[in-house]
């Protein structure tokens, strides 16, 4: 109930039609997080707001600096460039730059790169899963979590050790992430979030089928929040002067 409370309160204080501030993934209108609520189907935007949340917990988390986060143009590119390998421009292509700098950046230390990726390029279905570049074991890791327990794509898999193999002449190993397991059409973006923050801090556990209303409820009130902290303090107070005027 108090979930539930504070997420209409967060929906009343929405700015509507406005831009989403600095401190979420993108400019698209402020309430569109009400995504987040009801049996709704998460897109990048989405996707990328809930990796936001997790990169700041990340950041003011001395712990858990060896945590890396990148949003879901990460994965694309990476099967481009491995599609494109043939050419050997992967380190002198000028738009990769960013790219070859991440790889340098998880191998040189050590660290876990964590992103989303959406499969419709692949397989042409709908799915979100997780994919973590994991280079604080020894020889790397890929770890793959899908809340259907499907394998990775031969082609994704392909794209990734290619992408591993630019900057690291060990053999990387893959291994299943932890991830609950999906009973409907449309939580794969919320369970592959889930997997994410287990991932990161253990403490957090796996979510249970019975509490997936409420997990939906907290990734909108943390987004919400998050952006909220974000908007001018004149709106912010029109905003809450108009919801008390129609409460």
């Amino acid at each position: 109930a108090a979930l539930a409370e504070e997420a209409r309160m967060m929906l009343s204080m929405l700015p509507w039609g406005i831009p989403k501030p600095v401190g979420l993934s993108d400019s698209e209108p402020f309430h569109t997080l009400w995504r987040f609520l009801g049996t709704h189907w998460l897109t990048g935007s989405q996707m990328n707001d809930m990796l936001e949340i997790l990169r700041y917990k990340i950041n003011t988390n001395p712990a858990l600096m060896k945590n890396r986060v990148w949003g879901t143009a990460l994965v694309p590119k990476i099967l481009e460039a491995h599609r494109a390998a043939a050419t050997n421009t992967y380190w002198t292509a000028q738009h990769l730059g960013w790219l070859r700098d991440l790889g340098d950046d998880i191998m040189q230390s050590g660290a876990a790169l964590i992103t989303s990726t959406h499969l419709g390029e692949i397989t042409d279905e709908p799915h979100w899963v997780t994919l973590i570049f994991d280079m604080t074991q020894p020889n790397g890791v890929i770890r793959y979590g899908d809340s259907f327990g499907t394998p990775i794509p031969e082609t994704l898999l392909a794209a990734c050790r290619w992408w591993m193999g630019q900057h690291t002449a060990t053999n990387v190993g893959l291994e299943d992430l932890p991830i609950a397991t999906q009973q409907d059409g449309f939580s794969c973006g919320l369970l592959v979030n889930n997997s994410q923050q287990h991932f990161v801090d253990s403490s957090i556990p796996l979510t249970d089928s019975a509490e997936f209303v409420n997990s939906r409820l907290e990734a909108f009130n943390k987004i919400s929040a998050r952006g909220l902290e974000q908007v001018p303090v004149t709106l912010l107070l029109h905003i809450i002067l108009l919801t008390s005027m129609m409460t």
